[in-house]
């Protein structure tokens, strides 16, 4: 059942929770004592690169000191301001002093301190401080040290290539693609074969049709940095193949901080123009969600009523009457309306800190965004294209469909991130976060132009769409750390997860009608034989996922005394989903009611009794709901993993081990008819990698990993549904199976200096019963099926380079570039080949993964001046053409082509903590198109501009 009720508690709830929190905290603002500062940083092995626990480090000449954390972290308050020396001592390890440490008042100087074990029998070592000032290069170390082949981005690229949210930042990422501003693809590889983490966590999806989660969802204000982990270890979930996208939110940090930003933004397209349209929503529209003004009218809120047939009208006056009020319950809007579209605009602000609590350190962060944004374009093309005959007798394709194409989106967004942090006691450790992320976009969309296909030349076509999608993610997130010394330091780390989806879609409308001139005069139709009559679409979908995860690390020394680990846990999720949807029509009733264009006269005069005398009705309202259309899924996933990393030599690491995966998915269709769609598999997972370290700074990696991926909810779920006129049908196939993956991968890696980095890598799949997006012949419907097999192949170079060694006057400069270079095959379904073989002999039996582009470039040149507060950046993306969809027959695929993106980012520190940003974007004002190829003929599909953007912001940071 659909439930649209008010929510005015709730959303007063949710707007007032963390803004009572940021003020609470705003109060308890701490001040620096008067010419002191705080040393804080990490202590790692100097061999292997991890964290070392209970690390003393004391500051020399003085009672300040402290021990690191379970993450290897310390922090020393209250340091006189001046030049100072460290103490590091631990036990195992060669004693350090770490000279030339520059405090500031009221500043943090952090730091990274290699320790070397103590084989060497050294007495001390003595060491200059070196600063960590680059997030970038602390990535990079990470990276360095990590067990998978991995690519990251940290919030200080972020910020510098102007992203405003995580999916924008993501196509940034080495093989990293974004499709449709929202679903990460991976090396090519579709939403199926990437995951979406939070903190480590598996998100859900709020979209009905795809697993991936919609990365727009989280501000660029949030994020810490964004980690893609590219290869398989057995303590990671299998359920991906391109890629883990992990989506890293701020921690706490090393000393009080407040940043408060705005900005504002001009569309070339959108901005002030007068062509702009929209429709009257609800008034909490600018929150990101309707105030229940779209809510299924309350005479029809019961699925179970009984809407009054207009036979049983007419003769029963009470009937009629009950017939006439809820036809007439609805809301009297249906078409587009003129309007305006001001800047786009945005706020943030955080604030966080670290104080003592009972004598040990407790951290909070907290922020808050909000973004409202306006697209709209009127120059769109909408064509649908068929090959009629054989093809290689046929020259150009025949037009069914020619559409002029307007269309404008109204979104606003906003998330609020809590992160808390305690130390229990030196060696435990929990924290807490929780995000709330809620968003809401208005489309309206205006359709016209020649259907050949259904109607004559002289007529016209136009449709008409409203459409409301609300958005809701909360998750919360508890975990633990904890190091047994007495167990040989055996570390155990534990994650309780809890996150839900909603998406909304209330009230959705279509309308669409078919006019011929005569005599100077509009005659329309509305004819439902050809397309729907006026409908509107009320859909609901609620997800639940629960995520607990369990590890437990050993260590222990190999047969030469370099330390190795063993590693085992397991974990369980689950996922409950419930997706309801209602159907309501204005049907005909008396012939001589005819639509004129008017919708006023519409409402006023067709709509309801027609013909009081006799109680006929103009249009009437039907309830055309489906029960087949409602479903339930439910998905349990059980693991438990077994891995050790062992030193072989020296300079030769193995990472390696298996992970049991069983799976568990029913999806039931309230229509118990229905076959339900059911997956029962158990599957183990090896994995093997090898890290050889040709020297301190230069890797070569090789991995093997079995993976899968499994088919969403939607995919399983038997029912039709529509995306537009005159496109086929949408089927769910209860017979999917789960596809099993081969990875193979090698990259060779060389750090050069902090920040910089040269890598290559290649890798090949090779795919078991892909699941691939076909056209079923015998319905004529999309559907989805399993094929025989697939396989991706490509090389990725990446380069991050400073320039003043280049010449030294570039000292400011640096470049970074990526480039993939990817192919994919995959067989053709026999019964679809058979199909097109009929209108060309010559097909080929294979085709391109969906959303697999065959290149991808990133090009970065930044200017980052310290001392004067100055960074600039140069940012070019693009990307090779790539499968959207397929169609019928020998008619050629669809492919979203190409295009390449320019942007430019400039910010500069004004004075104390104010900065000014502005940024130029899309400055080749490249467009969306959606094409078909035929005999070196271009058709467009579909296409629209997306105009250039320029926004300017400040932000004041303490």
């Amino acid at each position: 059942m659909i439930r649209y009720k008010n929510r005015y508690t709730n959303t007063l709830r949710n707007i007032l929770s963390p803004l009572a929190l940021l003020l609470a905290i705003f109060l308890s603002v701490p001040t620096f004592a008067q010419g002191q500062g705080i040393i804080s940083g990490i202590v790692v092995d100097g061999e292997t690169g991890e964290e070392l626990i209970a690390v003393n480090i004391i500051v020399t000449g003085t009672q300040i000191g402290a021990a690191s954390d379970l993450n290897g972290e310390f922090r020393l308050t209250n340091v006189p301001a001046g030049t100072h020396s460290l103490e590091v001592s631990y036990i195992g390890y060669t004693k350090q002093t770490v000279k030339g440490i520059e405090v500031k008042s009221g500043e943090v100087s952090k730091l990274e301190i290699a320790m070397m074990p103590d084989v060497l029998e050294l007495e001390e070592v003595i060491v200059e401080a070196r600063a960590l000032r680059n997030t970038e290069a602390s990535l990079l170390k990470e990276r360095q040290k990590s067990n998978s082949v991995s690519d990251a981005i940290s919030s200080e690229a972020i910020s510098r290539s102007g992203s405003s949210d995580a999916a924008a930042a993501v196509s940034r990422v080495t093989g990293a693609s974004v499709v449709g501003g929202k679903y990460v693809y991976v090396r090519g590889l579709g939403d199926r074969y990437s995951s979406t983490h939070l903190n480590g966590a598996e998100l859900p999806s709020a979209d009905p049709d795809k697993k991936a989660f919609n990365l727009d969802l989280f501000p660029a204000s949030l994020l810490d940095n964004i980690v893609t982990l590219k290869t398989f270890t057995p303590d990671k979930p299998g359920n991906f193949t391109g890629g883990i996208v992990d989506v890293g939110t701020k921690a706490f940090p090393e000393q009080f901080n407040f940043n408060v930003s705005v900005s504002g933004s001009y569309n070339t397209l959108t901005t002030g123009n007068e062509s702009y349209i929209t429709y009257g929503g609800g008034g909490n529209d600018w929150l990101g969600m309707d105030d229940g003004s779209r809510d299924i009218p309350a005479i029809l809120a019961d699925p179970n009523v009984e809407v009054p047939s207009p036979i049983e009208a007419r003769r029963d006056d009470e009937l009629a009457q009950q017939l006439d009020d809820m036809s007439n319950a609805f809301t009297p809007v249906m078409s587009p309306s003129s309007g305006s579209a001001p800047l786009n605009n945005s706020f943030s602000l955080s604030v966080g800190d670290q104080e003592d609590v009972l004598g040990n350190p407790f951290g909070y962060q907290a922020s808050l965004s909000y973004s409202r944004n306006f697209k709209f374009y009127d120059d769109g093309i909408i064509g649908r294209w068929q090959l009629r005959g054989n093809a290689s007798e046929q020259d150009l394709l025949s037009s069914d469909m020619d559409l002029n194409d307007i269309k404008s989106t109204e979104e606003a967004s906003w998330g609020g991130l809590v992160t808390l942090s305690y130390r229990l006691a030196q060696n435990h450790q929990l924290s807490f976060n929780t995000i709330y992320s809620q968003s809401g976009e208005a489309s309206s969309r205006y359709q016209y132009g020649s259907w050949t296909d259904q109607l004559s030349e002289d007529f016209v076509y136009e449709t008409r769409t409203l459409l409301y999608t609300e958005r809701n993610l909360q998750s919360y997130q508890l975990t633990g750390k904890h190091v047994f010394p007495a167990l040989n330091e055996t570390e155990i780390e534990w994650k309780g997860a809890f996150a839900t989806n909603e998406q909304l879609e209330p009230d959705l409308r279509f309308f669409s009608d078919d006019y011929v001139e005569e005599d100077g005069n509009r005659l329309y139709n509305i004819q439902n034989n050809l397309y729907n009559y006026p409908t509107r679409f009320f859909r609901n979908l609620n997800e639940d996922n629960t995520n607990l995860d369990l590890k437990v690390s050993v260590p222990f020394q190999q047969w030469s005394g370099q330390k190795a680990q063993l590693k085992f846990g397991g974990s369980f999720i689950q996922k409950d989903r419930e997706f309801n949807e209602r159907r309501f029509e204005y049907q005909q009733n008396d012939p001589r009611a005819q639509f004129t264009g008017d919708f006023d006269y519409f409402f006023n005069e067709l709509v309801g009794i027609y013909d009081s005398s006799r109680n006929t009705f103009g249009y009437h309202i039907s309830d055309e709901s489906r029960t087949s259309s409602n479903y339930t899924g439910d998905e349990t996933i059980t693991a438990g993993f077994f891995m050790v990393e062992l030193p072989i030599l020296s300079n030769l690491r193995f990472v390696g081990g298996a992970r049991l995966e069983t799976t568990d998915i029913e999806v039931l269709s309230a229509d118990t008819s229905q076959q339900a769609g059911i997956l029962d598999e158990s599957d183990l997972l090896p994995s093997v990698n090898f890290i050889y370290q040709f020297n301190q700074n230069t890797n070569l990696r090789m991995a093997y990993g079995r993976t899968l991926a499994r088919p969403n909810f939607r995919e399983l779920a038997p029912y039709r549904t529509f995306e537009f006129l005159g496109d086929y049908l949408f089927a769910g196939n209860a017979n999917l199976k789960r596809t099993l993956i081969d990875n193979f991968d090698v990259r060779l890696e060389w750090f050069l200096n902090p920040g910089e980095i040269l890598a290559v890598s290649g890798f090949y799949k090779e795919f078991e019963n892909p699941i691939e997006r076909t056209i079923d012949i015998e319905t004529n419907n999309i559907s989805y099926k399993n094929v025989d097999q697939g396989k991706v192949y490509g090389i990725e170079l990446e380069a991050r380079k400073n320039l003043y060694q280049v010449w030294e006057e570039l000292k400011f400069f640096q470049v970074a570039a990526n480039f993939s270079l990817v192919r994919s095959v995959v067989d053709i379904p026999a019964n679809e080949l058979e199909l097109i073989q009929r209108f060309d002999e010559s097909a080929e039996t294979t085709r391109p993964l969906f959303g697999q582009s065959p290149y991808i470039l990133n090009f970065e040149l930044s200017y980052i001046n310290p001392d004067m507060g100055t960074t600039a950046g140069l940012f070019l993306n693009t990307f090779g053409d790539r499968l959207s969809e397929v169609t019928l027959g020998a008619t050629p695929d669809v492919f979203e082509s190409g295009r390449t993106t320019v942007d430019i980012i400039v910010s500069q520190e004004i004075f104390g903590g104010l900065k000014g940003k502005f940024s130029a974007k899309n400055l080749l004002d490249a467009e969306f198109k959606r094409i078909v190829e035929f005999k070196d003929t271009e058709y467009v599909y579909n296409g629209y501009g997306l105009g250039q953007t320029f926004s300017l912001g400040f932000s004041y940071s303490i």
